[in-house]
């Protein structure tokens, strides 16, 4: 576990398990989604962690991570009605460290994908202890990736004042014919990106990127 985690969190291009050359469909990903108290990045903290794994575009359903978080601070009433875990919900969940160390030990070995993951990302590293090294293991941003699908889309286009499309999670899900899930739970939201990376990879393939280092010059996820 140990050695694993030096891997995991090193900024280092040598020390990364993940050669750039490697292709999308032979990589191993874990899809995740947190829900938090807020999304104020200097305060927030977790509430749940969802995640499900992926080899290439095949979504592993029976491989799963789902667990409710205590943060030790009070839930905003305002939030409950968004992600619907109540006080006693959260009371009766793990502690950050706990649940960050197993999200940490499910993820093992595969790449990192989310929606707007950087802000799941930055959740996860307040909860790691202050000696640990920073996380900087590669990660991609779905949102990001069908932007510059989009604007790959759009340069073909000739009225350069056409309506630029939302890519919210929800907007997404319609505009790809995903179904959508249970809003604002953490694994409902991972499989759906799931889904949605799904069809992102052959997309990207169309457009002649199909290896790690190439999806990462587009879609990495901003720290």
């Amino acid at each position: 576990m140990a050695a694993w985690l030096k891997r995991f969190f090193s900024s280092t291009e040598t020390e990364s398990p993940f050669p750039p050359g490697t292709r999308l469909n032979a990589l191993r990903y874990v899809v995740l989604d947190t829900e938090l108290t807020s999304l104020k990045s200097a305060t927030n903290r977790i509430l749940s962690i969802g995640a499900i794994a992926m080899d290439g575009t095949r979504i592993r359903v029976g491989e799963q991570f789902y667990q409710v978080v205590n943060p030790g601070i009070a839930v905003p009433a305002e939030t409950i009605v968004i992600h619907g875990l109540r006080p006693v919900d959260v009371q009766l969940g793990y502690s950050p460290a706990h649940a960050v160390t197993d999200f940490l030990k499910f993820a093992e070995k595969a790449v990192l994908v989310g929606h707007f993951v950087a802000v799941d990302l930055a959740a996860l590293k307040k909860e790691l202890p202050s000696a640990a090294p920073r996380l900087e293991e590669p990660a991609i941003c779905t949102a990001r990736v069908q932007r510059w699908l989009d604007q790959r889309r759009s340069s073909y286009q000739e009225d350069r004042g056409h309506v630029v499309e939302n890519i919210d999670l929800a907007s997404l899900a319609e505009r790809h014919g995903i179904e959508t899930g249970e809003p604002h739970h953490a694994l409902s939201d991972a499989f759906q990106t799931a889904m949605l990376w799904q069809r992102l990879i052959p997309a990207l393939a169309l457009q002649g990127i199909d290896t790690l280092g190439e999806v990462l010059r587009i879609g990495r996820a901003s720290r």
